[in-house]
Order: structure tokens, then sequence, then C-alpha cells
């Protein structure tokens, strides 16, 4: 059991260092390459292009045969990691994130089905610890990309990750190979059952909206903040955040789901975030900016595993994966749909943080919608 969990908790991390390994280098990599650059940023673009497209698809054959898809996701992850060692030209490149990009959704709607299957006493703590792999594995390519592409090329960039791939894929298969399960039932009957639930609708629109604001955080407060002079900061600001959100993924969502206060919890956070938000409209400074965002990554990025926790307490377990993959796939649509908007109002830092704040606001309204947790039957 704990071989497979290292082995998902290692592919998780790989999973998400595919993701963005040629980021910080995009430049260099489309030089050494003979390609246009933004051929190398679409190389990104993949993954969340197919989480929108399997997400769904992935939870329902994950709560059809869990054990076979689950085990796809991980091998996906590893030929897309581990197979880019073989050859350097874009097109094989290319293939590889397309790999990897399939397998990602297999894996991230995995989390909820496999803590509920393999540690069900543990479930929240193991959902906190694959989400935490998750944002590890976007950091460690961000923060490390440029300096080993700088020291050691290509080569060097692409070996660590391709590295954790084949150990988390050889720790995954031994311990899957003692892992037996049953198949589930008729897919369509499954899933027409988790559209018909009431809070799987609202948390994801909670959790779109979340995703949102964050993202829009990471991607556009950099020109928000260059209008009042203070562009330099941004990616200081949002690095601390992230940093503040991994501190809070590790305490806050067992402590929450043992206390049941999953709704007390988001009820609480959003007005705060809201109020943060709302003063940076109206004053923007570097204290009072590194503060807010600090505090609002500590108390956003937990709210992740949390929700999730929520689909495992509180729903079936054969159809966690078709509940996990719909609420991202609600998640998602809203994420997108507002990234799409940012741009109308980074003109000014107060347009922008009006605008967020406005995000949140929503999200409040649909968290006043969600049952109290106290009160559900587990």
């Amino acid at each position: 059991m704990w071989l497979i969990t290292v082995g998902f908790i290692l592919i998780t991390f790989a999973s998400q260092s595919i993701w963005v390994t040629f980021s910080p280098v995009v430049t260099n990599v489309a030089e050494e390459l003979g390609v246009q650059k933004e051929l190398v940023g679409y190389l990104a673009v993949l993954y969340p292009l197919f989480f929108l497209i399997l997400t769904v698809p992935s939870g329902i054959l994950l709560d059809r045969r869990f054990r076979f898809w689950l085990s796809f996701g991980a091998f996906m992850t590893f030929i897309g990691g581990f197979g880019r060692l073989l050859m350097q030209n874009y097109e094989w490149f290319f293939v590889c994130q397309l790999f990897a990009a399939i397998g990602q959704p297999f894996l991230l709607n995995g989390f909820v089905p496999f803590a509920s299957k393999l540690h069900e006493k543990r479930r929240a703590l193991i959902i906190s610890i694959l989400s935490l792999s998750m944002y590890l594995g976007t950091i460690f390519a961000l923060a490390t990309g440029y300096t080993l592409y700088i020291y050691g090329g290509m080569e060097l960039l692409i070996l660590p990750t391709a590295t954790i791939s084949a150990l988390g894929m050889a720790t995954f298969g031994i311990g899957m190979f003692y892992f037996k399960e049953t198949r589930g039932e008729g897919v369509s009957f499954r899933f027409a059952r988790v559209i018909k639930k009431r809070d799987l609708w609202i948390l994801g629109c909670i959790l779109g909206l979340g995703v949102a604001a964050f993202d829009n955080l990471a991607t556009w407060l950099q020109p928000a903040l260059y209008t009042v002079g203070l562009g330099g900061i941004a990616g200081n600001a949002v690095a601390i955040a992230i940093v503040m959100g991994l501190l809070g993924i590790l305490i806050i969502p067992n402590a929450v789901s043992k206390r049941s206060m999953r709704t007390v919890y988001i009820r609480t956070i959003i007005p705060l975030i809201a109020a943060f938000f709302g003063i940076l409209a109206v004053r923007q400074d570097t204290i009072v900016i590194y503060s807010f965002l600090s505090v609002s990554g500590l108390l956003m990025l937990p709210a992740y595993p949390i929700i999730m926790d929520w689909i495992g307490k509180f729903h079936e377990k054969d159809i966690h994966g078709s509940a996990t993959g719909f609420v991202g796939l609600v998640s998602r649509a809203i994420s997108v749909a507002m990234m799409f908007a940012a741009p109308l109002f980074i003109y000014s830092a107060s347009a922008y943080f009006s605008f967020l704040t406005a995000i949140v606001v929503a999200a409040l309204g649909f968290s006043l919608l969600l049952p109290n947790d106290r009160r559900l039957p587990a």
C-alpha cells in the first residue's frame, strides 16, 4: 500500500514538472530547437487543454476500472517524462508532452478514489500530500529550470523530471502489482447520478472562482501593478503566496477534516479574501500587497484538498472519480472564462483588484448555498 502511495506522489510531482519544464527558458529552447518561441509555449498549453477534454471521461473510467486507468495515467506520465531523454527535437518533445498531458487527468482525478480505497482513515491527509506534491512539481520546474539549462543545457534540464518519472513508475508499478479491485457498474448510470448532485455543482463553482482568482494573480498581477510602478514585486509576491499556500496545505485540510469544519472554513476564508482584495483595490503599496497576498495564499490553496476530501467523505466510493472529474470540468470552465476576461481590467491596479474582489464575492454567494458538512450523513 505504501509503495503505491510513494510512487503516486512521485509520479504526480513528475507530471506537474513535465507541464512547465520549458517555461523558464522558452526563448533559449526555441533557439536551440530552431522553432518559434510560441511553439515552445504551446507545449505547456497542452496540459489545460487535455484536462478540460478528459476530466469527465477520465473520472468515469477511474470509477469503472480504477487500477487499470490510474496505472494508465502513471505510465503515460512516465513515457512523457523519461521519453524526452531519447531524442531532442521539437516534434518528439511535442509527442512526449502529449503523452503526459493525456495522463494528467487520470492522476489528478485519482486523488480522491485513491485515498478512499487505500487510506480511508487518513483520506484527508493523503489528499493533502498528493496536492502538495502537485504544487511542488510545478514550483520545482519553474524555480530550477533556468539554472539547470544554463549549467547543463537541454540534457540537465530534462534529466531530473525524467529520473523522478522513472522512480515513480517503478515504485508505483511494484506496489500496484499487489493491489486488487472489482470492476464498477455501468458508466452512464453512474454519471447520471453525479450530475444530479447539487453540492458538486456548488463545489465546482466555488473551486472554479477560487482557481480563477489565484491563476489571475499568477498571470496578470505584473501588468496590473506596473500601472502603479510596482510591477517588479509581482513575481516575488506570487511566489511567497504559493509558499504560504503549501504550508497551509500541510496543516489546514487535515485539521478541518477532523473537526468537520469544511463548510465553516470555506464560508470564513472567502469574505476575508474578498476584504483583502477590496482593500488592495483602493490602496496599493509593497507592504500591503505582500501581506494580503501571503495570507490569501495560506488560506486559498488548502481549499483544493478540502473540496476533494468533501467528495471522498460524502459521496459513494463508486463515483469518486466521476465526481472529481465533474467538479474539475465545472471549475475549469469558469476559471478559463475568467482568465480571458481579466485582460479587460489590467489597465489599472484598482480595476484589476476590483475584478478579483467581484470573483471572490461570487464565490461567497455559492458558499452560502453549500450544505453544512456537520449535518450531512457520512
